[in-house]
């Protein structure tokens, strides 16, 4: 009996085949996205979110269905590909937006009626912009149709009582978190959380400005602000805590500004990183600028909107919380955290070494909330003898050649402790700590 010869998983298409089976099916998934397309065109307003959520699902059909068929590596159907990656990713931006537009006044916030009117029309600002450039990314791909022979079947009106349910339900985010007997200590570490996660947002626009325009560190902090908001959705909402302290709803509200802008810089970040810069000066390059505009554009969203008002909202969150700890009767000042850079003077090294520098362990000990040293790239328990045993030695080394900078963070009765303690035992000078980052 003659062996049956098995097939290929892969394989690679023909002219024929491309015409006669992948144009036809291609023609088939892009339906309904011309159809959202053409509406969206239409709109001398911003769209509803509805249409945007439509746009949405559409594009990221499209676009695996791409990705599948191996557009991203084909040169007829490769800038196709980058038109609904463009269209894709700045749908999302606006989705967002949209979202944060409508919404932003059912949040209680704790900001003046000047500053919510500001910040709606700055961010409207931005919502045009990403709508005109879905607008050019659009006349693109219609003309790229006609150079791939892609046929455009008869656009019927696309209404808005089709329009999928936006909303969708979700398990609670739990599965990292400890089991906390007390329903206060869980409200108590929440509270905690989002502190440190102000706080390291604050580090980070004060030292991370090489990579504002970087996805990684961008998903960090949307993640972290997500998983607050869970948290608080899963323990503290409609519980008696919520109904007793007025505070905790506006907790919830400056989460939610922070996690929606930061959806919006991750979409920018993202294309800029994969979609910019990975074919600067190419022709894909200059053909997806054109769609643009001004790439200098895309910088100045994420640096000069999105993330000074992340700062803003939840600056203005750390001083709810500050009230929220009093009015439980705890000491604000053993929780809010804080940061502070001291200068060690290079003339002072004999006395920084382990004997005097190690009661910094004590202090540190005191405070139920952990603390840190970070130098050089490295971040040291400061209640760890151990850890501060193997940096003590590692600032040592470099305080032989020059003055040496460190960043002490932890609880703000703490640092204040903790920088007393260096200025005593070796002279250290406070540096100021500010951001660079400004409103508009």
């Amino acid at each position: 009996m003659a062996k049956q010869k098995s097939s290929s998983l892969i394989k690679v298409m023909d002219e024929k085949e491309i015409k006669e089976e992948f144009l036809p099916k291609l023609e088939n998934v892009t339906k309904n996205i011309f159809k959202i397309l053409f509406h969206f065109d239409s709109k001398n307003t911003l769209p509803p979110r509805e249409l945007s959520f439509s746009l949405m699902k559409e594009a990221d059909e499209v676009e695996a269905f791409l990705d599948e068929s191996g557009a991203n590596n084909n040169k007829k159907f490769f800038f196709f590909r980058e038109l609904i990656a463009t269209i894709r990713w700045f749908n999302f931006f606006l989705f967002q937006g949209l979202h944060l537009h409508t919404r932003v006044g059912n949040y209680k916030l704790e900001i003046t009626i000047e500053e919510y009117k500001n910040f709606r029309k700055e961010l409207k600002k931005q919502l045009i912009f990403g709508q005109t450039i879905i607008k050019n990314t659009t006349k693109k791909l219609i003309k790229e149709c006609e150079l791939i022979g892609l046929k455009i079947g008869k656009v019927e009106s696309y209404l808005e009582e089709i329009f999928p349910q936006i909303q969708r339900k979700i398990l609670p985010h739990d599965i990292d978190e400890e089991i906390i007997k007390e329903e206060e200590e869980k409200v108590f570490e929440i509270l905690i959380k989002y502190l440190d996660v102000c706080e390291e947002f604050n580090l980070f626009l004060n030292y991370g400005k090489e990579k504002f325009l970087k996805e990684e560190p961008v998903e960090k902090y949307r993640s972290l602000f997500h998983q607050l908001e869970s948290l608080y959705d899963t323990y503290i909402k409609n519980t008696h805590f919520e109904g007793e302290i007025s505070d905790f709803p506006k907790i919830r509200g400056h989460i939610a500004v922070c996690l929606h802008l930061l959806e919006m810089a991750k979409a920018v970040v993202h294309f800029y990183e994969r979609h910019i810069e990975k074919f600067y000066n190419s022709e894909v390059y200059y053909k997806i600028v054109e769609c643009i505009g001004d790439e200098k554009k895309l910088v100045f969203i994420v640096e000069k909107f999105i993330f000074p008002y992340v700062a803003k909202f939840s600056s203005k969150g750390e001083r709810i919380c500050e009230r929220i700890f009093s009015k439980i009767g705890r000491k604000p000042e053993e929780f809010l955290i804080d940061t502070k850079i001291l200068i060690i003077p290079s003339h002072r090294i004999e006395d920084f070494h382990i004997r005097p520098i190690m009661p910094i362990t004590q202090i540190a000990n005191k405070y139920k909330i952990d603390s840190y040293l970070y130098f050089n790239r490295k971040k040291y328990s400061l209640k760890s003898a151990i850890e501060m045993a193997i940096a003590i030695p590692d600032i040592r080394e470099v305080l032989m050649r020059e003055n040496v900078e460190i960043l002490i963070r932890g609880p703000l009765s703490a640092v204040n402790e903790m920088v007393k303690f260096f200025k005593e035992k070796v002279g250290a000078v406070e540096k100021v700590l500010k951001s660079h980052l400004e409103i508009s």
